[in-house]
């Protein structure tokens, strides 16, 4: 056969170079079996079909980058002079088994002219021929005539037919459409759907057809099955590689609750996060040992018992203990307690060690590898699928695999074994505690009440911080001027706040919380609360899971927390009563820090005594009453962190997961259904929804569900998912999630847009939405050359209707937004310039990218220490004179007043499962692409300098961010002599790059983790 095209002759064609690569290895039938036909982008003619086989120059090669290339020579007819398009396919195997094989681009070259065609996608025989079109971008208007229909076809085959939306989905389909949050429950753990519903509006995710139980929640998964996702959607090798979030978090969780099952075995807790065949595997792994287990403890000795979390990263327990926590002029009393009672996970000399056995983890590991791999080998989908990823699928390691082999790793073949688990890191890298950045090198900082406020605009959640522009009873709260004079440096709580309503600089700040006594009302009308004393830890850690808020369980508070920034450099945590003339002020009048001067609490009971408390009012904890005395000082500091846990909470439910993962997800479903690959918008935005979709489809299974760690670990329990519902109904608008809106609703900045204060978050982040803006303009432009293109666009019409009224339409359809379209969308109707369009995209890219590394990537180094950020509180927070206020009061200063705040907080086995959780979250893929890279989408020579330029900003930023951290007059994160043990921290977290790993930097561009 010659390398042309059969029938072709010479003299009325012309020759072309054809070349294909792929990011997947070469393995078995890759490269093979492909098809191809090349359209003419003005005309529309076809040209014969080429088998690349017949046409190719050598077999594919390895192209020395994990993946393979293969290239050769046809000729085209002379009347196909612009190819606009090629149609691609693969044939079934030899026994006419469904096959695919990963392409990432396919190029055409002439002597004339080169033509390159991002494929970045599966091509699997079940599709039939697929149609890719060139790297040049176009409007609706602008599309080459030879090209309409086929943009047309392409997005009806997504979009799906009115019957096909609702059908079980097939392995390979390719449909996008939307269903509500009806997956979280299972017949034992029953959850309400979310979505659709007036009291639990939500956004929707993507369908994935199960079909339904009689009570509408979606059948689960049969044994073996993973939940759909379209193949080009779904993880690439190297993200898998490091950790599949689902399967591993599955594991240990189930490894450690296996081994807890020993210390109670009667009152087992359900794991709901695997099969039940791998947690057989687990029990049988763990057999042999179970018997020699103690129980975990129910709770940490004392701070240093906690700390002894990192004390196998250390040289020394001694290093990371603070110095300086007790009030001015008492030492910290009593000698560190030697004997610690005996407790599974913790070694003789008190060191906590979760790690597992060696030949366990070994065991753990291959347990991994084996769940990220079909279970028949007649499966016929890929391993792992990306658009943007390296993916591996069963078709391309068939001849290397023994289908007669009783081992999963002889049926796969040893070159894929290899490949998949090479380079997976062991379980037990999860359970390796290194010293979180809040604690290294500086143990004197976090308990501190500077410390609070520097992480309020500098932390792990530093986005919902508001300016105090009333009296807090006005908005229900019981704090009072004689709760926060002490601490205002002889000025009035009333004049402060008239100052900043006026337009000055606030002075006070509040962080508000009260949004979580929500829980309270849904905890007292589930029909399906069983209130019941626990037996034992496992009895405990079960009514945990099932939402259960018996005492010494999880108790959900609500509160508030008041906090000023101060502007003097004598201020001390003792000091009280002020007044002007006592107070130095630093020459400049520099402000130097801010710190929480009141916290009002409450938890379920508050309100059911006779305190007189109105229902939207808790008790108030003063900071100039209570941290100066040593009898009281341990009442301020359990104040202090039972907030942090509210704080812990929500940034997990909100800031995080409602906020970014799941109001994104919508408006990836519609970009795909209505708006073309060839559209500039598409290739814009695509890089900004990758591996969202994998990321929520993970969290639903083992995170957010009924059973899942966020439950298991966090004091709303069984709630949790409500509450983002209740928040997104509440609060949730489109609009102010700009960062320049949501700093200005939030009053963080002056006239002109810039902070009040020293903001990091606020300051850093501005400087990345201003290049987004610019670079989103100047790309923008290239394409719509006036407003008028943008108000024709059709597609761009159709993706923005479907986003408001399918994606996120409960919000307008139940009437939760009296201000209508303006108020939640911050116009009403069609995007008409673009200016808007640049503002819209702007915002979601914004979410995706910088919003999410800011509250996503501090993860482990903030909330992995359980005196930082506790996930659970396990009793009320005592009030002023109670029996637990008066406990508390009576205990000596030091070790016996930190076991009676321990008993509080959550215990050594819910910190380590948090912590090996954060840890997982915080890490950077090696595939990660963060937003000083290219995005692999554009072609277009102008697309691509407007993108260059966007990198040489996000360098600039690099250096800009630097030199701020590095200035003194930034007092939320200077970076101090190295043997200050308080000084603040650095604020990299929107440092655009980053390596792979925990790194506290790097801002990727979508929600990928």
């Amino acid at each position: 056969m010659s390398v042309y095209a059969q029938g072709a002759s010479s003299a009325d064609s012309v020759e072309w170079k054809w070349h294909i690569h792929s990011s997947l290895p070469l393995l078995g039938d890759s490269g093979t079996r492909l098809k191809f036909v090349v359209i003419d982008k003005n005309s529309g003619i076809n040209s014969p079909e080429f088998d690349v086989d017949g046409c190719a120059w050598y077999q594919p090669r390895d192209d020395g980058n994990h993946g393979w290339e293969r290239e050769g020579a046809i000729l085209l007819p002379k009347n196909i002079k612009s190819p606009g398009a090629v149609l691609i396919r693969k044939e079934p195997t030899e026994n006419r088994a469904s096959a695919q094989d990963y392409i990432a681009c396919f190029e055409l070259i002439c002597a004339t002219s080169k033509h390159k065609f991002p494929v970045s996608s599966w091509i699997c025989s079940d599709h039939g021929k697929r149609v890719f079109f060139s790297g040049t971008a176009y409007l609706p208007k602008d599309t080459p005539t030879g090209m309409v229909e086929e943009r047309k076809d392409d997005l009806n085959t997504l979009r799906g037919t009115h019957a096909s939306r609702d059908d079980k989905r097939k392995e390979t389909d390719r449909i996008y459409w939307y269903q509500t949050y009806n997956d979280l429950g299972t017949s034992d753990l029953s959850r309400p759907n979310l979505g659709n519903n007036k009291d639990l509006p939500y956004p929707r995710r993507i369908a994935t057809n199960r079909g339904n139980e009689g009570d509408g929640r979606e059948k689960a998964p049969s044994a073996g099955e993973e939940i759909w996702l379209p193949l080009d959607d779904r993880f690439g090798a190297e993200k898998n590689h490091e950790f599949n979030a689902g399967t591993v978090l599955g594991v240990v969780t189930a490894a450690l609750t296996v081994i807890a099952e020993a210390a109670n075995i009667k009152h087992r807790a359900p794991i709901t996060v695997l099969p039940s065949i791998t947690i057989g595997i687990i029990r049988t792994i763990f057999a042999k040992g179970l018997h020699c287990f103690t129980p975990p403890l129910d709770y940490f000795e004392d701070f240093e018992d906690a700390i002894a979390m990192y004390k196998k990263a250390s040289t020394s327990v001694e290093v990371m203990l603070p110095t300086n926590i007790h009030p001015q002029g008492t030492a910290n009393p009593g000698p560190a307690r030697k004997l610690r009672k005996a407790s599974s996970f913790r070694l003789a000399d008190g060191t906590w060690d979760f790690e597992l056995k060696k030949k366990d983890a070994a065991q753990l590991d291959n347990l991994t590898t084996e769940q990220r791999v079909p279970v028949q080998l007649g499966y016929v989908g890929p391993l792992y699928g990306s658009a943007t990823g390296t993916p591996a699928g069963h078709s391309v390691f068939i001849k290397d695999s023994k289908p007669g082999a009783s081992g999963k790793k002889e049926r796969l073949g040893s070159k894929l074994w290899a490949f998949l688990n090479g380079n997976t890191p062991s379980v037990n890298n999860l359970f390796n505690f290194n010293i979180p950045r809040v604690l290294d090198s500086r143990p004197n900082a976090w308990h501190s009440d500077e410390e609070f406020g520097r992480q309020a605009v500098a932390g792990y959640n530093p986005c919902v911080i508001k300016a105090l522009t009333e009296l807090p009873e006005t908005f229900g709260s019981a704090i009072r001027e004689e709760h926060v004079i002490g601490d205002l440096q002889g000025d009035a709580m009333k004049d402060l706040v008239s100052e900043a309503k006026a337009g000055r600089k606030p002075r006070l700040y509040y962080i508000d919380y009260w949004d979580l006594s929500a829980i309270w009302a849904l905890a007292e009308s589930d029909p399906a609360k069983i209130v019941v004393k626990p037996k034992g830890f496992l009895g405990k850690l079960q009514n945990c899971i099932l939402g259960r808020t018996d005492e010494g369980q999880a108790v959900q508070h609500a509160g508030r927390a008041i906090l000023y920034l101060k502007n003097s450099v004598t201020l001390t945590s003792n000091q009280q009563n002020f007044s002007r003339s006592e107070i130095s002020r630093d020459a400049e009048g520099n402000d130097v820090g801010l710190i929480p001067v009141a916290i009002e609490l409450a938890h379920p009971k508050t309100h059911k005594g006779e305190d007189g408390l109105a229902p939207s009012a808790g008790h108030v904890y003063s900071r100039s009453q209570l941290s100066a005395d040593r009898s009281t000082w341990a009442v301020w500091q359990l104040a202090k962190m039972i907030f942090k846990s509210l704080d812990s909470s929500f940034h997990q439910l909100i800031s995080h997961w409602l906020r970014t993962h799941c109001v994104l997800e919508p408006f990836y479903i519609a970009l795909r259904r209505q708006i073309s690959a060839m559209h500039p918008v598409y290739k814009l935005m695509l890089p900004h929804f990758r591996y969202t979709l994998n990321i929520n489809r993970n969290a639903r299974g083992s995170l957010v569900n009924a059973g899942g760690l966020i439950e298991k670990s966090f004091s709303a329990g069984a709630y949790a998912m409500s509450l983002s519902s209740i928040v997104y109904g509440k609060d949730w608008n489109f609009a102010t999630e700009a960062l320049p809106e949501d700093l200005k609703t939030r009053g963080m900045v002056d006239a002109n847009g810039k902070p009040w204060l020293d903001y990091p978050y606020a300051t850093d982040g501005l400087d990345v939405w201003n290049a987004l803006t610019s670079y989103f303009d100047k790309y923008l432009r290239l394409y719509y050359k006036c407003d008028e293109d943008v108000e024709k666009d059709a597609e761009l019409k159709e993706w923005w209707s479907e986003v408001k009224t399918l994606g996120h339409g409960d919000l307008m359809k139940f009437g939760l937004r009296p201000g209508g379209e303006k108020q939640l969308w911050g116009f009403a109707g069609d995007i008409t310039s673009v200016q808007q369009l640049v503002r819209v995209l702007a915002t979601i890219a914004w979410l995706g990218s910088g919003h999410h590394a800011a509250v996503n990537f501090g993860q482990y180094d903030y909330t992995s220490f359980v005196l930082n950020a506790p996930s659970l509180v396990r009793k009320p927070m005592p009030a002023p004179g109670d029996k637990s206020w008066e406990k508390l009061k009576r205990a000596s200063l030091g070790k016996k007043q930190e076991a009676i705040i321990m008993t509080y907080l959550s215990d050594p086995f819910t910190a380590a499962t948090v912590a090996a959780t954060v840890k997982l979250l915080s890490t950077h893929a090696r595939d990660e692409q963060t937003l000083d890279e290219m995005n692999p989408h554009l072609v277009d020579p102008a697309a691509c300098e407007a993108n260059q330029d966007f990198i040489e900003d996000m360098k600039r930023l690099e250096q800009t961010i630097e030199m701020r951290n590095a200035d003194s007059k930034n007092w939320a994160r200077f970076r101090l002599a190295k043997d200050d043990t308080a000084r603040p921290l650095p604020y990299t977290l929107l440092l655009p790059g980053s390596p792979a790993g925990v790194t506290m930097r790097g801002v990727p561009y979508s929600v990928s983790i």
